[in-house]
């Protein structure tokens, strides 16, 4: 972890650096936000990479350390031998596989809000380990995770409930689940490491996918942090046919709370389908989904357009929860 650290520091000096800053105004309680993101990326050859995940905003949503800091930092190797190619990921990062969250910075060219599922990964599921891959033909890809943190990971679905944003949680930050207890995606209270496992067919127009999570948390209270044991189940599909795309996510399991020797247990599921068609200067984005956690079900509709005038994209979304609507308006600007 220290030769990680000491490439992303000299990243600045020796890589290239992207990313964008956005300003935008909703309907929800706070009305005005502005962030910064930067990707700062160094590849000295085809085999060797590092990348660096750079985050700013205006509003912390009652977070602690959640202004300004480290949303990924990861060191990758590439090795081709004809058919066959093996990769690796050493660090902290985002778990390959999300069908929606597929732009640089893992952000959706869809809608500004992530589904319910990839809202509540991107918040509260940051693996900090290592990720081995190895694809077959440009078709079969394996994967395996082994990970520390995410002890409290599957806490917020469960007590605080599903949200749709794009709040990414940065690294030693702690988010509220409640007036007593903070969830973190780095904290390691109970040295016990946690897996993922994924298998994915693809060709150029379509993928499938299927995954599994298990963070193997003792589900025990570590002052304001609780442990939940998660076990989720993730499958996938995407279809691309000219300037239309198609996908659909589903996710299932449960997750487990240990209050005075008794478990608790609640079940999560959720799913959404989207279609998007690229447009001249721009793009159209419908979504529909549900999600529930034991504790009642509920449905959302989410309907974007983005227009893109070289780097600015001026972008609206209109959400339904329930009878809940949401309007967001944001302009971004990429370099």
């Amino acid at each position: 972890m220290r030769f990680v650290i000491a490439v992303v520091l000299a990243l600045p000096l020796y890589g290239q650096v992207s990313g964008f800053a956005l300003l935008r105004g909703s309907t929800e309680d706070e009305p005005v936000t502005a962030q910064v993101q930067a990707g700062l990326d160094w590849r000295p050859s085809l085999t060797l990479g590092a990348h660096v995940h750079l985050l700013a905003r205006s509003d912390e949503d009652g977070s602690r350390r959640g202004r300004v800091g480290i949303v990924q930092a990861w060191l990758d190797q590439n090795v081709v031998r004809g058919e066959h190619r093996f990769r690796f990921m050493e660090g902290a990062f985002f778990l390959p596989g999300s069908r929606e969250n597929v732009d640089a910075l893992w952000e959706s060219p869809y809608t500004i809000s992530s589904s319910a599922l990839n809202s509540w990964l991107g918040e509260e599921f940051r693996p900090v380990g290592v990720d081995a891959s190895y694809t077959l033909r440009r078709r079969w890809t394996v994967g395996a995770t082994a990970y520390s943190g995410n002890d409290t990971f599957g806490a917020l679905p469960a007590v605080r409930g599903w949200r749709l944003h794009d709040r990414w949680t940065l690294l030693g930050e702690h988010v509220p689940v409640d007036a007593e207890y903070f969830t973190s995606v780095s904290a390691e209270t109970d040295r016990r490491a946690g897996w993922a496992a994924r298998g994915r067919w693809s060709t150029d127009r379509v993928s499938l996918q299927v995954m599994r999570i298990d963070n193997r948390s003792d589900a025990l209270e570590y002052g304001d942090l609780f442990n939940w044991l998660t076990r989720f189940d993730i499958a996938s599909a995407d279809v691309t046919l000219g300037d239309w795309t198609f996908i659909a996510e589903s996710g299932w399991g449960f997750t487990d709370i240990v209050v005075e020797g008794e478990r608790f247990r609640t079940g999560l599921a959720t799913t959404y389908v989207l279609v998007s068609r690229r447009l001249e200067n721009g793009r159209a984005s419908l979504r529909a989904e549900t999600f529930d956690n034991d504790f009642g079900r509920e449905h959302a509709i989410t309907a974007a357009y983005f227009w893109s005038p070289g780097k600015m994209r001026l972008g609206a979304e209109a959400v339904v929860i329930g009878e809940e609507p949401r309007v967001t308006v944001e302009l971004r600007y990429y370099f």
